[in-house]
């Protein structure tokens, strides 16, 4: 008896798509399409709406890499931060991540990411030539470096300070109040403020 595939081909498509996210597989990017059919139809096209709406304002600040809605972010045109230090985490809800602990007055800088070989994830895919630059070019004198604490995290972070190392600037690592394969968005605003606290000289 000849199989028939029940799924209709647009569903089959929204989950292809859904899937080729970074953290998405199958199961989860079917759950999400299946969930927002589920919706009533009004709710599921406001949540439509309002992605449209996030994809149509939001960019990368244009000195830091966080998410805003403006040219430049709040955090990088504030004349309340210390300018002369920056912390570099992978992605954006790093940053807000410890923003959000109040422990850190400087700037950041998102990276977009971490060196995954296995996922063909190299330093040229990453923000980190523009780090060097905002180094070279402006009163730095300290970098924290706050990848994420897993095997990748420190691999970059490694990266990084050898590019560094000769710039006659401290360079930093957030100390482990994180245990070893955490990630910093999911993390307590108190383990984050320890870490920052007992960041150590690399």
């Amino acid at each position: 008896m000849k199989e028939i595939d029940l799924i209709p081909s647009t569903l089959k498509e929204a989950v292809e798509k859904l899937a080729e996210l970074p953290g998405y597989g199958e199961k989860s990017a079917r759950r999400f399409a299946v969930n927002l059919l589920d919706m009533p139809r009004g709710e599921a096209l406001q949540i439509i709406k309002i992605l449209f709406n996030m994809l149509d304002k939001i960019h990368p600040c244009s000195e830091c890499g966080i998410y805003t809605e403006n040219d430049i972010c709040s955090v990088c045109s504030s004349d309340d931060r210390n300018r002369s230090v920056i912390c570099v985490v992978e992605e954006t809800f790093d940053a807000f991540a410890i923003e959000r602990t109040g422990k850190f007055n400087g700037l950041y800088h998102v990276i977009g990411g971490r060196l995954s070989p296995l996922e063909g994830i190299t330093a040229d895919d990453l923000n980190i030539e523009s780090l060097i630059k905002r180094v070279e070019n402006h009163n730095v004198k300290e970098i924290i470096l706050a990848t994420n604490p897993t095997v990748e995290g420190e691999a970059t972070a490694s990266y990084i300070h050898n590019l560094l190392k000769d710039k006659n600037i401290l360079i930093s690592r957030i100390a482990y109040g994180l245990p070893f394969g955490a990630v910093l968005e999911n993390a307590d605003d108190f383990t984050l403020s320890k870490a920052l606290e007992h960041k150590t000289l690399i």
